[in-house]
């Protein structure tokens, strides 16, 4: 038995795309957008624009979290250049992989969710790449960013399951700011150094470091205020036919799926609590699972949506947190003769199994379905007149 039902399938097979708000930037950028898609060869696919992208950004996070795994230290200025340009590349691909698909004529819904849920991992990515720039350690600062970031890119998606529109912005400052903001971090910290941060900002008792961390999650705590608002404004009606689907919009159903990214956050903090010192000397065995715990629910939401189903949150990414934190503070005997770091580990891999697994199997799914290859353009792909 497959991750996705008959119905789901079905939904998916239907979806249309329908593009989100663009800001000022966005448009600008445009026209550089334009050019590079052209540059790229009508043999290449669209998910292998994306993936490209998702990788090479993977890899130049992965050499400053080698060098500064515990978001402590200064790093050679190349690492912070390359993950700055790594970031760009993938900020442009991106931009650029729908326009290469209605190049190719290769349109599909499984092009938008692969996007989509590259977009999701990416926050993850990019956010422990932010605070390793910052150097905030392994404290609860760094976790707040992951978590305010986390939470705000669910409730867009969140947003767009119940009214039908994306909104990962205020029309000022989206999406593509908030990559290019990071750029510039990752370029300023390579040319004037980590200690930087820990500068007083003039007049004020308050590091730059402090000042941006408190802005991003201010900012982010305005944009989810606006999700939040969209939807329970909406009127009761909005969703009609093929965009209502299968999906549950009531207001209910809306307040009970904001459940779990918060049920995440509490966890996790609960974990740190409960093995700080490992945390300390590991913070990447906390923060990537509890991330990737976000990045499924997000990644669920897109699925749902796009599927038109029910949301069902795949609770059992949280199933080895939970067990963690009952055995840890219950005191289990035969828990406690279990090394903390080998508990960290496996509750680490146990995470990134789950993930991988739902996310392959839902891809495979619907390429199955769709009957249309995941990385190459189909037979009848031509370019767009």
């Amino acid at each position: 038995m497959g991750i996705l039902s008959k119905q789901a399938l079905e939904g998916i097979a239907a979806y249309k795309y329908k593009p989100g708000q663009y800001t000022w930037l966005d448009l600008q950028l445009n026209h550089y957008w334009n050019f590079m898609v052209e540059l790229l060869p009508l043999w290449m696919a669209p998910n292998l624009v994306t993936l490209t992208g998702t990788i090479i950004m993977a890899v130049t996070t992965g050499s400053l979290l080698a060098i500064c795994p515990q978001f402590i230290g200064a790093a050679p200025a190349w690492a912070y250049i390359v993950c700055g340009l790594g970031l760009f590349v993938y900020q442009t691909l991106d931009a650029i992989d729908g326009k290469q698909a209605r190049r190719t004529g290769s349109s599909s819904p499984l092009g938008q969710l692969f996007d989509h849920g590259c977009d999701a991992l990416s926050t993850l990515i990019n956010m422990l790449s932010a605070v390793a720039a910052l150097e905030l350690g392994p404290s609860y600062a760094a976790y707040a960013t992951i978590c305010t970031v986390s939470v705000t890119f669910y409730l867009a998606q969140w947003e767009e399951y119940h009214t039908g529109t994306m909104s990962c912005g205020n029309g000022y400052f989206g999406v593509t700011e908030g990559q290019l903001v990071l750029v510039f971090v990752h370029l300023l910290t390579a040319a004037v150094g980590g200690d930087f941060w820990r500068l007083e900002v003039p007049y004020t008792p308050y590091t730059f470091a402090e000042v941006l961390v408190v802005s991003l999650v201010l900012s982010n705590i305005i944009l989810s205020y606006t999700n939040i608002t969209n939807v329970f404004y909406a009127p009761a009606d909005h969703l009609q036919g093929e965009e209502l689907g299968n999906k549950q919009v009531s207001k209910a159903v809306a307040l009970a799926q904001l459940f779990p990214p918060f049920a995440v956050t509490l966890a996790g903090y609960l974990l740190i609590a409960a093995y700080r010192p490992q945390y300390d000397a590991y913070p990447l065995l906390f923060l990537v699972p509890i991330g990737l715990s976000f990045v499924m629910f997000s990644s669920r939401m897109i699925v749902s949506h796009m599927c038109k189903v029910p949301f069902t949150p795949q609770f059992r990414i949280l199933f080895p947190l939970v067990a963690l934190l009952a055995a840890t503070y219950s005191q289990v005997e035969a828990f406690a003769a279990v090394p903390p770091l080998v508990a960290l580990t496996g509750y680490c891999g146990i995470v990134l199994f789950i993930y991988f697994h739902y996310m392959l199997s839902v891809v495979f799914e619907i390429c199955a379905h769709l009957q249309i290859p995941l990385l190459t353009l189909p037979a009848k792909a031509t370019k767009a007149e």
